[in-house]
């Protein structure tokens, strides 16, 4: 009996056992086609996500103007006249909807292209403002 034993492998691991049945599944030329297909399709996903964190648009940065709740509409458009855009700071023109969000945050500048000179010179005449709290940036996707 310690013969026979001595002769016996022990038992290959789960982990091990996954292994060789997928390189054999992997390896089945009845599986080519589909093996060389998702081959390629990985390839491309690779190659797409590549090229979109190289590549790809920029996200856009928005810089958001935030007024004191007793700011009225007059005193947003003033804001609004005396701080136009700065450089790559673009102004955005005034949202004409209903929604509540475009009557609180009245005032967004576009500064995704915007050089730290104009962001500051925007930031800086916002903030000499009456009526301001602050300004905040957002980038797309956040």
């Amino acid at each position: 009996m310690a013969a026979r034993a001595a002769g016996r492998r022990p038992p290959r691991p789960a982990a091990a056992r996954a292994l060789a049945a997928t390189r054999r599944a992997l390896t089945d030329r009845h599986n080519r086609r589909w093996v060389v297909l998702g081959a390629l399709a990985l390839a491309g996903l690779i190659a797409f996500g590549i090229y979109v964190t190289v590549a790809g648009p920029s996200p856009r940065v928005e810089a958001v103007v935030y007024f004191t709740p007793t700011a009225t509409d007059a005193q947003k458009d003033a804001v609004r006249a005396a701080c136009p855009t700065s450089g790559g700071a673009v102004q955005e023109p005034p949202d004409h909807n209903t929604v509540q969000s475009s009557r609180v945050y009245p005032l967004r500048y576009n500064i995704t292209f915007a050089s730290p000179a104009d962001r500051a010179a925007v930031y800086r005449c916002v903030h000499a403002q009456s009526n301001v709290i602050g300004i905040s940036e957002f980038t797309q996707g956040q």
